[in-house]
């Protein structure tokens, strides 16, 4: 997609008729804009978006009233209070879908009467007036080509890009990034409505074996998966909270310094054991429910367990032994005797010996007819009671009482020396943040082993299911439409693993090669490497060895986020503008330089720049200028209130030049 014009009518501070020419050359694909803050430029974002998906740029899937409101709060408040009703965004731009190309200009109107805002939407394609069903299509094409939020992605915004190297969000972007960029959410679509179909007007009771416990394990895969997220996200949240209330603490006890306060190595030292005895109290009250809820049942039933395990190993044995007598037909029998040479009376003696090889001891009654999933629970608790000595819980509740009688004897200690000291209320609030923290670390902690274990679990459960894909692999009755759609749905799923396997190769070395190229410290990133599970991002060094993240500057680690952006969107192919909105504020000047010189001249046909006159200045815009094909300032006049766009940058002063 390439954006050609953009023509504001009393949208935002841009009153009467306002117009950008986005066009650019081969050799010169910068349009520069430049602003103060608050003089139109994310006005100017918004109106792009809203331009071109209306109601869907906001979220909403209709022309509902919170869209009204919505966009009712950008028109020109100059020009409502007038009733001039003339509002508009007129949008020129270029898509090529299938290597044919098509020029669009697209209209979006509103008009207010009597308080109520109605919305009028025009499109001509290559000259010709698209009718409401063409319209319709051309929306379904558009947010296929181009959504919004990929709209978004290419949207390099200096306060997003901060914020998640500040809070290490990179592998989450990385992830959201790619799904959009290489479609790969499309076949996640895919494989959700194949699923929703397979489990429709489902009979569990006329279902084989095998397909039972293919739904079982899809089911338990689909949960586990979604805890895994669910836990993932509250982890993120933790952390977060936690840095919050650490900075608050670092606040309080510097505000308590400065004061004369003196928090005494005796009473810390209290604290962090008081917290640390009710950490662990805690921890064994966990243990001892998680005992009494799961493991105790069994314990008490222990021969009971152990029956039923014998139970189900002969259960197993009868129908290996059914199904060896009814595979051992005559015909069957003679043509293996034929193949040892035994005279034929002994058919029957043969057969009796190889099913009393897997016959049970005694005459079994099936009760159980586990599936195999159902077996090795039972397997799997049984080897857990097995294990289970009754002196470990007696220790860990006799070890509570012991630290009971700790905190009691501590918590008296702190009261004595609280009571003397001026600072209590400091006191008091740094306590309570001090507990909020441990409080944290203790759920952090407790998230990351429960996330340790689903991630077994879900390991478990897609080595299960890839077992019975095997079974299923060899086995001609695969008919049903339930195990047809399981089967699509893992080659999708399989797939999808290939493509971006492939896809982050890709954009390893792209990034790395762009990396290297604008970072002041040459030759210190030797290689990328991103992990196609997680997205974490590893860092390697000439020697191949790993360098950790948190020792690059948040500049440097700005520049490994562009790059790494960049990569995505050359390895995918898309064409697509890149726009940047202050983008360098927070790089010093010899990465401002690489910057401007060797990444932005290479984002493709279109990149729109929105920048201050400090954060490109004349140094820099020198170095820029010759890759620039437009070029605005944006000023905003506080008497008039509107916006005037000038058709060049920010006049800059010529070295020597008198003020």
């Amino acid at each position: 997609m390439k954006i050609n014009e953009i023509q504001l009518t009393n949208i935002g501070a841009y009153r009467g008729s306002n117009t950008f020419d986005f066009r650019t050359e081969n050799d010169k694909n910068v349009i520069l804009i430049g602003g103060e803050n608050g003089a139109g430029k994310t006005t100017l974002l918004n109106a792009i978006k809203l331009g071109l998906f209306g109601a869907y740029a906001f979220g909403f899937k209709t022309e509902s009233a919170d869209y009204y409101k919505r966009v009712k709060n950008i028109l020109n408040n100059e020009a409502k209070k007038i009733n001039e009703n003339n509002f508009r965004i007129k949008l020129e731009f270029t898509l090529i879908d299938g290597y044919e190309k098509t020029d669009y200009i697209l209209y979006r109107y509103w008009n207010i009467k009597n308080e109520s805002l109605k919305e009028t939407f025009e499109i001509i394609a290559n000259g010709k007036h698209l009718t409401t069903y063409d319209k319709e299509l051309f929306h379904a094409k558009l947010k296929e080509v181009m959504p919004p939020q990929l709209l978004d992605l290419c949207l390099f915004d200096g306060e997003d890009i901060s914020r998640i190297v500040n809070e290490d969000l990179l592998s989450d972007y990385l992830k959201k990034l790619s799904k959009v960029v290489f479609n790969l959410d499309l076949f996640e679509v895919l494989e959700l409505d194949l699923e929703t179909y397979s489990n429709q007007n489902l009979d569990l009771k006329k279902m084989e074996s095998i397909e039972k416990d293919l739904y079982e394990l899809n089911n338990t895969e689909k949960t586990i998966k979604k805890d895994i997220n669910d836990l993932t996200t509250q982890l993120d949240e933790y952390k977060l909270k936690r840095r919050e209330y650490q900075d608050s603490y670092n606040n309080e006890k510097l505000l308590f310094d400065t004061n004369g306060g003196l928090v005494k190595a005796e009473r810390e030292n209290i604290l962090n054991q008081i917290h640390t005895l009710e950490q662990e109290r805690k921890q064994n009250g966990e243990l001892i429910k998680e005992f009494v809820s799961t493991l105790l049942p069994f314990v008490l039933g222990a021969n009971l367990l152990g029956k039923t395990r014998k139970q189900l190993a002969d259960e197993e044995s009868l129908h290996l032994h059914d199904q060896l007598k009814a595979k051992l037909s005559a015909e069957a029998l003679a043509d293996i005797l034929k193949s040892i040479s035994s005279p034929e009376h002994n058919q029957e003696v043969l057969k009796n010996k190889i099913l009393n090889i897997v016959q049970p001891e005694e005459n079994l009654i099936l009760i159980h007819d586990a599936s195999f999933s159902e077996s090795s629970l039972i397997e799997n608790m049984y080897m857990k009671v097995s294990k289970y000595d009754k002196k470990d819980i007696l220790n860990i509740i006799e070890e509570n009482k012991v630290k009971l009688k700790s905190l009691y004897e501590l918590r008296s200690a702190l009261k004595i020396n609280d009571t003397t000291n001026e600072f209590s209320e400091m006191i008091e609030k740094m306590e309570k943040l001090q507990k909020a923290i441990f409080d944290l670390d203790s759920k952090i902690k407790e998230s990351e082993e429960k996330l340790f274990e689903l991630r077994s679990s879900y390991e478990s459960t897609s080595n299960a299911l890839h077992k019975i894909h095997s079974q299923l692999k060899d086995n001609e009755k695969t008919q049903s439409s339930f195990l047809e759609s399981q089967k699509i749905i893992t080659l999708s799923k399989r797939f999808r693993q290939i493509q971006l396997k492939k896809k982050l190769q890709e954009v390893q070395i792209a990034a790395t090669t762009m990396l290297r190229r604008i970072l002041r410290k040459q030759n210190y990133i030797s290689s990328i490497h991103i992990d196609e599970n997680t997205y974490d991002i590893i860092l390697l060094d000439s020697n191949k060895d790993s360098i950790e993240k948190t020792t690059l500057s948040a500049g440097e680690k700005q520049i490994l986020l562009i790059s790494l952006i960049w990569a995505i969107f050359k390895s995918s192919g898309r064409k697509v503008p890149f726009i940047f909105d202050t983008l360098l504020g927070r790089l010093d000047k010899t990465h401002k330089t690489a910057v401007l010189q060797y990444f932005i001249p290479n984002c493709g046909q279109q990149a729109i720049i929105l920048s201050t006159d400090s954060e490109i200045d004349t140094e820099h815009y020198e170095i820029l200028k010759p890759f620039v094909s437009k070029e605005y300032m944006l000023e905003f006049n506080v008497e008039y209130k509107k916006t005037k766009i000038i058709d060049h940058y920010f006049p800059f002063k010529k070295i020597g030049e008198s003020v």
